[in-house]
């Protein structure tokens, strides 16, 4: 059971989990009553192209350079996105 979860990185967590999310929102929203509602849905469920193709990348990353290697880099993405929000807030703060 420990080696099942010894490969998991932060971009697979994430997908797996936005993809459960997306999946109940498209469905929720394409039973809705609305067209654009419905459109919207459809969209969602295109996005999920995208999200496979971040989490096949991952996985092929996974294999080549190992677990902890894409994990630090994947941490560093992550605080570099968190940097720039913060540098946008400040930016927006004082303008």
């Amino acid at each position: 059971m420990k080696k099942q979860f010894q490969n998991w990185t932060l971009f697979f967590m994430t997908g797996i989990i936005g993809m459960v999310a997306g999946l109940i929102a498209a469905i929720v929203l394409m039973t809705g009553p609305s067209v654009p509602e419905a459109l919207f849905g459809m969209h969602v469920l295109f996005s999920f192209v995208l999200l496979l193709l971040v989490i096949i990348i991952d996985r092929i990353f996974v294999w080549k350079f190992g677990n902890k290697n894409v994990n630090k880099f994947q941490f560093s993405i992550l605080l570099l996105i968190v940097f720039l929000w913060i540098v946008r807030f400040v930016l927006n703060f004082f303008m």
